[in-house]
C-alpha cells in the first residue's frame, strides 16, 4: 500500500526523514508502507533507541508509541525536546492508548499531534504533511528573526560607530561619555562638537520609542547636526533649526528630547537650550549642592515646525561637574520594580563628586 503525498514539505529536505517508533514491527511496517514514496522512513524498538536515533540522525520528524520497553514514548518527547536545536522537530505521538488522560500527558510532554491506533493511512499521511508544513514555517520564521538580529547587529554597530568618538582633549576641563542602550540599538545620542578655537558644544538627545526606527532618526539627526549646523554659536538657533529640518524631512509620528550646550572656554560659560529634555545638572564641588539647569521654553523637536525654544546661562567653575543624561538612568527599575528616580541619581552625583 502506499498514498502519494499532496504537499511533501521538500523545502525542509528533499527527501524527509522520518524516525518512526514503535516496539511493533507490523505497525513499523505500516507506516513504511505508507510513507515511503515521499519520505525516508528510520525505525527505532524503543524510547532509548528513539533518543540515540535522533541524536544521529536528526530526523525531520518523530512518530513515537507511548507504550514500549526500556522507555516509554513519554519520556523519549522529553529528551528529544529536551536537545538542542529539536524544539521545533514534529513529534506525533501514534498509539493505542486513547484516553484524556494519556493524550494529555502526550501533548504535555512537547508533542505536536497525537493519532490513535487503529488509524488510517490516510490520515497518518495528511498529518505528517501538516507537521512538516508547521516545521517548514518554524524554520522560515527562524531565518527571518536571525536575519533580522544580524540587521540589527549592523545597525547597532554603525551606530556605536557614530558616538564612540574620543572626549575632546581641552586643557582645565575633562570630559567623560558612557552609552549603554536598552537594547541593540536605541535613540539616545550624545555628541561633541568644537565649535571653533573657543567653543565647544555638547548635546545629549532622546529618540522616542527604541530599537532599529529610533537609531535611525538618531543617525539623520546627527548628519544634520554636523553637516549644516555645527558653527552656530546659539544652542537655541541650533535646535530651532534642526527641529525645522526634521519636521520637513522625517514624518514618522516620534519626537525627540535634546539639551545643548555651548561652552566658552576661556571664561567657562555655558549657553544652553532644551527641547522638552528634563534637565541637565549641574555640580558645584566647592558648596557640594546640586543645580538643575532649566529651560522654560520648548518643545520636543519634530512636534511642530514652529517650535520657540528657550536659552540661559550658567558659569561652570573649577571643580564643578556638568551632567548631561538620557532618562534611561532614571528609570531604570531594580528587582522590585522601584524606579531609580532622579533624587537618587542627583545624591550619587553628590556623592560620587
Amino acid at each position: 500500500m502506499h498514498l502519494k503525498s499532496k504537499n511533501n514539505a521538500s523545502s525542509i529536505a528533499e527527501r524527509p526523514t522520518i524516525l518512526v517508533v514503535d516496539d511493533s514491527q507490523v505497525i513499523v511496517r505500516l507506516i513504511r508502507e505508507t510513507l515511503k514514496r515521499d519520505f525516508d522512513v528510520l525505525a527505532a524498538g524503543n524510547g532509548l533507541e528513539a533518543v540515540e536515533a535522533f541524536r544521529e540522525k536528526k530526523p525531520d520528524m518523530v512518530l513515537l508509541d507511548v507504550e514500549m520497553p526500556v522507555m516509554d514514548g513519554y519520556e523519549a518527547c522529553r529528551r528529544i525536546k529536551g536537545m538542542r536545536g529539536a524544539a521545533f522537530t514534529p513529534i506525533i505521538f501514534i498509539t493505542g492508548k486513547s484516553d484524556l488522560k494519556s493524550i494529555k500527558e502526550g501533548l504535555d510532554s512537547g508533542a505536536e499531534d497525537y493519532l490513535t491506533k487503529p488509524f488510517q493511512p490516510e490520515e497518518l499521511l495528511a498529518r505528517v504533511n501538516a507537521g512538516l508544513r508547521t516545521r517548514r514555517l518554524y524554520n522560515e520564521l527562524a531565518e527571518a528573526n536571525a536575519q533580522i538580529e544580524r540587521e540589527r547587529d549592523i545597525i547597532a554597530n554603525i551606530q556605536r560607530s557614530l558616538l564612540s568618538q574620543s572626549p575632546p582633549d581641552i586643557p582645565g576641563f575633562r570630559f567623560f561619555s558612557d552609552y549603554q542602550p536598552s537594547s541593540k540599538a536605541g535613540g539616545d545620542y550624545y555628541d561633541f562638537i568644537r565649535i571653533d578655537d573657543e567653543r565647544l558644544g555638547a548635546l545629549v538627545a532622546d529618540v522616542s520609542g527604541h530599537g532599529t526606527p529610533a537609531a535611525v532618526i538618531m543617525a539623520m539627526m546627527r548628519i544634520v547636526l554636523r553637516s549644516h549646523l555645527s558653527k552656530i554659536h546659539s544652542p537655541r538657533e541650533v535646535l530651532e533649526r534642526l527641529n525645522a529640518i526634521l519636521c520637513e524631512n522625517v514624518k514618522t509620528g516620534d519626537f525627540i528630547t535634546a539639551f545643548y550646550g555651548v561652552i566658552h572656554l576661556p571664561t567657562r560659560r555655558m549657553t544652553y537650550a532644551s527641547a522638552g529634555h528634563h534637565p541637565c545638572h549641574l555640580f558645584d564641588g566647592n558648596s557640594g549642592e546640586v543645580r538643575n539647569l532649566w529651560v522654560d521654553k520648548g518643545f520636543p523637536l519634530m512636534i511642530r515646525p514652529e517650535n520657540p525654544i528657550g536659552e540661559t546661562e550658567a558659569c561652570l567653575p573649577p571643580n564643578s561637574k556638568l551632567v548631561l543624561y538620557t532618562d534611561g538612568i532614571t528609570e531604570a527599575r531594580d528587582p522590585r520594580g522601584e524606579f531609580f528616580g532622579v533624587s537618587r541619581f542627583i545624591e550619587t552625583i553628590k556623592e560620587q563628586g
